[in-house]
């Protein structure tokens, strides 16, 4: 809820900005601007997708290509959104980022729980 004060000030800026001219509008758009969110729709150069994603721009190309992100091709550049750099594995690619233990590894790890539990 607001306060007395805030919506008089609310009101002032109101009549003020219907007397406004255009370009005093514009001038107050564009000191407002910095502080509006940025629209998550708006596309992106690979550029620009590249470096929100921390990637080279020409592997983002090429994820793009295979459709392993959400590309839009726009003549010979590539566009992305920004809410929607979710990117899939490649073809193959397994999903768990770690190799499952190796056998000689899992007998290791077994013998030395024997050991342990003083069984051998």
């Amino acid at each position: 809820m607001t306060s007395g004060r805030s919506a008089t000030l609310l009101d002032a800026f109101l009549a003020a900005w219907a007397e406004a001219d255009e370009s005093t509008r514009c001038e107050v758009g564009s000191r407002l601007r910095p502080y509006l969110a940025d629209d998550p729709e708006r596309l992106l150069d690979a550029g620009e997708m590249a470096e929100l994603l921390q990637l080279h721009p020409d592997t983002l190309v090429k994820m793009a290509r295979t459709g392993r992100i959400w590309a839009q091709r726009a003549g010979r550049e590539w566009r992305f959104r920004a809410d929607r750099s979710e990117i899939a594995p490649a073809a193959g690619e397994p999903l768990v980022s770690h190799a499952p233990m190796s056998p000689r590894r899992a007998r290791t790890v077994r013998a030395s729980v024997a050991a342990i539990r003083g069984r051998d």
